[in-house]
């Protein structure tokens, strides 16, 4: 096995003059790994990134209309806090920081800073682990007049300077704002400009001399300081990727073959392909649990509840093991406090009884999706295995489509036809996902996504949950279920491997992004599953195959979990609203 790449930082340099400088070599001696873009060029997530730096420029954080890539860069400062993933911004990359959590920045703010000027640690920084081992008071490069005026509400507060009383805050656990220059010394002071400098009434001969004087000291502090976060990213990179599975049949098959009864989930159950200790084994800290009824079903809202209930019955009896959560902070934070989050999704329209009432109902009991389809037509959309009814979305499908996005419900398309993605996606003013499905550039099975598709649910923010469902995988497998029964009686199904699956994974994260993929493995609704995968204690070895690939800690955590909590997130505003 190849051994895992070095950890991932994303540098994001916001002016020609405000570069990397030093934090290029230092990164790298720490055993990082740089990827340098442009503020104009940078994403709006960190997914695939193990730690992000947002470094300086000459404006405002809320300067839109002259950098308009800003509100992005908000964006990517507030993902990167809510998903734990190491952040330094350094002086507008602070200010940035700050204004995306509900800080204040004033421009011109009191007295400018230039030069190397003394930064002294608050007491609420001596257990911090950025400014670890830094001295009380050091000396660091300073070029600003802008200012954080007010912290956000659950900053902690780290450093000051006579000048400047925000120098340092955290944001979380893994977030820090820092209005000096640690990657600056005492030569970037030949870039500055000595007339400007002057019309304020500073001399840049003098200001050189000092930061010469002070450069071994604001040296050792600064690289303190990039030893101390590379320690956070290495730490962050190390821990194993949680899964957040998008599609678990685990309450139909209690309903059919245990008469619904949640007895017994916290022991093994062989029977199954999920319980609580296998869970536990497969790194599982979240799963959207299907309350699917069967398409022909003669009471579909009855029985949609029913299942629901199942849920909610599993979760009351299993509390330290299980929670119920309705959106993204509630997920993390039962994770966080080990247990596993259980969200609710529809599988199939059948299910509301065409009727918009019903679906607003579902949504206040916490139901987070509604796949379009089964494999069967509804009266408003097009399935992926029925033929065409309406070519896609009717009228009244659209407007279901539209009321769902209006409560916060995630679109999902999985076993819709590839109209009907078609049609959602022309609508479509949220990020949709497939909660189980593969590509169909690897098995053209109808059940399958296309690339165009693919590209269009990227675009919108969406993501696609790669299933390991064998004939979605394999076009082997789907050939061998074609057979006449006879047939099939006689020849063994081929074997689907894990690198199958890991396929159709890399072909989507090629087409569609690493920020758009996630994994919806369909446990429990399937007879069969390739054998490295024949559980849910089986994600790992999933991740084994893809760290003998190349991909990087970052990577996998998109992928596992991180990819489809912003799409949650970027959702649960309108879905809190409506409760």
């Amino acid at each position: 096995m190849r051994p895992a790449p070095a950890p991932r930082v994303l540098v994001v340099r916001n002016a020609e003059r405000s570069g990397p400088g030093r934090l290029l070599p230092w990164l790298t001696e720490e055993g990082l790994t740089v990827v340098e873009t442009e503020g104009s060029a940078a994403p709006d997530t960190p997914d695939g990134y193990d730690a992000v730096i947002l470094l300086g420029g000459g404006f405002l954080p809320d300067d839109d209309a002259r950098h308009p890539w800003l509100p992005r860069e908000r964006r990517l400062a507030r993902r990167a806090v809510d998903s734990g993933t190491p952040l330094l911004g350094i002086c507008l990359g602070a200010q940035l920081l700050a204004a995306a959590h509900g800080g204040t920045v004033d421009g011109d703010h009191g007295t400018p800073e230039r030069g190397s000027c003394p930064v002294a640690r608050r007491p609420e920084a001596l257990d911090d682990r950025l400014l670890h081992n830094l001295p009380d008071l050091f000396h660091a490069i300073q070029n600003h007049r802008d200012q954080i005026t007010a912290l956000p509400p659950e900053a902690v507060h780290l450093a000051h300077s006579p000048l400047c009383p925000v120098q340092a805050f955290r944001l979380g656990e893994r977030a820090w704002g820092v209005q000096f220059h640690p990657e600056a010394g005492a030569d970037r002071l030949t870039q500055w400009d000595e007339a400007a400098l002057a019309d304020e009434g500073s001399d840049l001969r003098e200001l050189r001399a000092r930061a010469e004087q002070t450069e071994p000291e604001s040296a050792r502090a600064a690289r303190q300081l990039v030893a101390n976060f590379a320690a956070v990213v290495h730490e962050h990179a190390a821990a194993p990727p949680v899964v957040l599975d998008g599609h678990n049949d685990l309450p139909w098959a209690y309903r059919v073959r245990r008469n619904s009864s949640v007895a017994d989930f916290a022991g093994p159950a062989p029977e199954f392909h999920t319980d609580l200790p296998r869970l536990r084994t497969g790194r599982v800290g979240g799963q959207f649990w299907a309350v699917y009824v069967d398409c022909e079903d003669p009471d579909p809202v009855r029985s949609t509840l029913q299942q629901i209930d199942l849920v909610h019955r599993l979760v009351a009896r299993h509390p330290q093991d299980l929670r119920l959560v309705r959106d993204a902070a509630q997920a993390r934070q039962a994770a966080a406090d080990g247990r596993i989050a259980s969200l609710l999704g529809a599988e199939g329209g059948h299910c509301i009884g065409d009727d918009l009432a019903v679906l607003r109902s579902f949504a206040r009991l916490g139901v987070r999706y509604l796949t379009l389809t089964h494999n069967d037509n509804t009266p408003w959309a097009d399935s992926a295995t029925d033929r065409p009814r309406n070519n896609g979305l009717s009228d009244r499908g659209r407007d279901i489509v539209r009321e769902m996005q209006r409560l916060g419900m995630l679109v999902d398309l999985s076993h819709v036809s590839v109209a009907t993605m078609h049609d959602t996606l022309d609508i479509a003013g949220a990020p949709v996902i497939f909660s189980h499905s593969s590509c169909a550039a690897v098995n053209p099975h109808p059940r399958n996504v296309p690339d165009d598709v693919l590209a269009r649910t990227a675009a919108g923010g969406g993501v696609i949950m790669l299933t390991f469902v064998p004939s979605f995988v394999s076009a082997d497998h789907w050939a061998w279920t074609r057979l006449p029964q006879e047939e099939r009686d006689r020849i063994a199904p081929p074997t689907v491997t894990i690198a199958q699956v890991a396929d159709h994974i890399e072909h989507a994260r090629e087409a569609a992004g690493i920020a758009h993929i996630g994994l919806g493995g369909d446990y429990d609704g399937t007879p069969a599953l390739p054998p490295g995968l024949a559980d849910v204690s089986r994600y790992p070895a999933l991740f084994d195959e893809l760290t003998t690939r190349g991909w990087s800690p970052a990577e996998l955590r998109a992928l596992a979990s991180g990819n489809i909590l912003r799409v949650l997130a970027d959702t649960d505003d309108a879905f809190a609203a409506q409760r």
